[in-house]
């Protein structure tokens, strides 16, 4: 989960150390869900929301069994605790599991790249595929 914490933090320089620490542990512990429960490729995606004011963490995967309902173990409860909200969106061939960070302040100039830069990319382990 190296990359993912330091895309993210790389990502998101300029946001305060607060929400950007609980962003880095969002994305990792989704990154890491969508490694174990789902079907790569798997994409992480950050965006900010149409205020400003928050960020939204994408992650998402292709397993085709999207179905049921989620129950929320350890880590989906630490998702849970640690973001404003987080939920699930089915879509064909897949599904994307998101949470949101409230950012405490208005922050209209970040950039965020769409994706993590290629010396960053993991090598391929195991059903994981890095960000495609």
């Amino acid at each position: 989960m190296d990359v993912v914490r330091c895309w993210v933090l790389r990502a998101l320089v300029g946001v305060p150390v607060l929400p950007r620490l609980r962003t880095c542990l969002i994305a990792e512990e989704l990154v890491r869900n969508a490694r174990v429960h789902g079907c790569a490729p798997c994409l992480l995606r950050l965006a900010l929301d149409a205020t400003g004011r928050a960020l939204r963490v994408f992650v998402e995967d292709c397993d085709p069994r999207s179905s049921g309902t989620w129950t929320t173990g350890a880590g989906l409860a630490f998702v849970d605790g640690m973001s404003r909200g987080w939920g699930v969106m089915r879509r064909d061939g897949g599904k994307t599991v998101w949470a949101e960070v409230a950012l405490g302040l208005r922050m209209p100039g970040i950039t965020i790249p769409p994706v993590p830069p290629s010396s960053h990319r993991p090598k391929r382990q195991g059903h994981f595929d890095g960000w495609s």
